[in-house]
């Protein structure tokens, strides 16, 4: 029995690692815009089969295992009939030699080969329980991204609400699996993964907001009283989530032509919430304390005066980069420096520098910046991510409204300025 259970095992390692490789197949091909959402969906299957394939041999080892670990009755009588024939022991044995014995008639003769077996049935029968459990998380989480894709698709080309779709007064919320797997880019200049984002739940309200501390100890006699320390000073934001929305036409030819439409359609919605939150916060960045610069000491002035206890970065707009990308300091060098972490390759003052478009921090050919702790200056509240929802069209096809309802507002307005690049006039 014991060689059935290595044949088994066998194949349930082999089980185990084809499952392990159609998982990374069916994450690639959710991946590749080129995959149909069939092929996910067959490979989804396919990961099921392993899934219960791997189960029946899972129950098939605990089987044998349990047969093994039975006792054996027939020999544990034998014993006891010799027992009865042996000559019984002297009653004037020492107590030390009846210890012993009673000792030794509670002991099987195989439990020290017994225990070790338990031991390790007991350790691989939860090995495999683990096993078993992450596998069915996987196939769950795969089972729902497919799922939600059907759903969504179903929702885009016909209209219909299935389960598994969010919906927002009454508008479909576009799964965040779909949105993951578009691998929309992480695009470092996005403001919006700098700032400080807080999920509300009204459509208004207040949101406290912790000053700068400027609290210190101090020193103090010997049993003399406590000092205070300066009172927590916490102030209120007010919000008033903004409802930001458009419509985007879609024929009806390309939705029954396009095969996989709701990945074009999340790509698109996607990269227009982007833009919003981008020039949304680009206003919030030009309520900061203005600043007027001119040259290498401008900006190190407005860099080093009140922000040291900030985490420290600049967002500048092209116009501006183009600009302090040719000033270099009393000792010709540029101030300019290469940097591998900062999103735009490049360190000012050895702070990382974000490159936006000239119409987020202005006017195109305007040349701005601000400085200062991105994540203390700005608060985003949000209220409903992006919603779409189909409209009625007087056109061969339909439009897709998409929504986003959130705030932005200045938190601390300590934390960042905001500069004015223009150089002094040539002597």
């Amino acid at each position: 029995m014991a060689n059935k259970i290595n044949k088994l095992n066998e194949a349930l390692a082999e089980k185990k690692t084809a499952l392990a490789s159609k998982i990374e197949e069916v994450r690639a091909g959710a991946e590749d815009d080129a995959t149909a959402v069939e092929d996910v969906q067959s490979g989804l299957t396919e990961v099921k089969q392993l899934k219960a394939d791997i189960e029946a041999l899972s129950d098939q080892i605990k089987t044998l295992s349990e047969a093994l670990d039975l006792p054996a009755e027939q020999e544990a009588e034998e014993p006891a009939k010799d027992a009865k024939e042996a000559p019984k022991e002297p009653e004037t044995a020492p107590e030390a030699d009846k210890e012993e014995k009673r000792d030794e008639e509670d002991i099987p003769d195989d439990a020290g080969s017994d225990l070790p077996d338990e031991e390790v049935n007991s350790a691989d029968k939860k090995k495999q329980e683990e096993t078993r459990s992450a596998l069915q998380g996987e196939l769950n989480m795969q089972a729902k991204i497919g799922d939600n894709i059907s759903a969504f698709e179903a929702f885009l080309k016909n209209g219909e609400v299935r389960d598994g779709l969010i919906t927002e007064g009454g508008a479909v919320v576009i799964p965040h699996e779909i949105l993951d797997i578009q691998k929309v880019p992480n695009d470092p200049t996005q403001l919006a993964s700098y700032v400080n984002r807080v999920q509300v739940n009204s459509g208004s309200g207040t949101l406290p907001v912790l000053a700068k501390n400027s609290a210190r100890l101090v020193s103090a006699s010997e049993l003399a009283e406590n000092p205070e320390l300066a009172n927590i000073s916490l102030k209120g934001v007010d919000y008033k989530a903004l409802t930001l929305r458009g419509v985007l036409p879609v024929s009806m030819e390309m939705l029954q032509d396009a095969p996989e439409i709701e990945s074009v359609v999340a790509e698109y919605v996607a990269e227009a919430k982007a833009l919003t939150e981008q020039y949304k916060i680009g206003e919030v960045l030009q309520k900061a304390t203005a600043v007027a610069v001119s040259d290498v000491d401008g900006v190190k002035d407005a860099f080093n005066h009140g922000l040291s206890n900030y985490n420290r970065s600049f967002v500048v707009s092209e116009s501006f980069f183009a600009e302090i990308d040719k000033l270099k300091d009393a000792d010709g060098r540029y101030l300019l420096q290469d940097s591998i972490s900062a999103p735009s390759g490049k360190q000012l003052l050895g702070a990382p520098v974000i490159v936006v478009a000239d119409e987020v921090l202005g006017k195109a050919g305007e040349a701005h910046a601000f400085v200062g702790d991105l994540k203390a200056f700005v608060v985003e509240a949000l209220r409903a991510d992006i919603q779409v929802e189909w409209q009625d069209d007087d056109i061969f096809g339909k439009k897709l409204a998409a929504a986003l309802r959130a705030d932005w507002q200045v938190a601390d307005a300590q934390a960042g300025k905001f500069l004015t690049f223009a150089p002094a006039p040539a002597k």
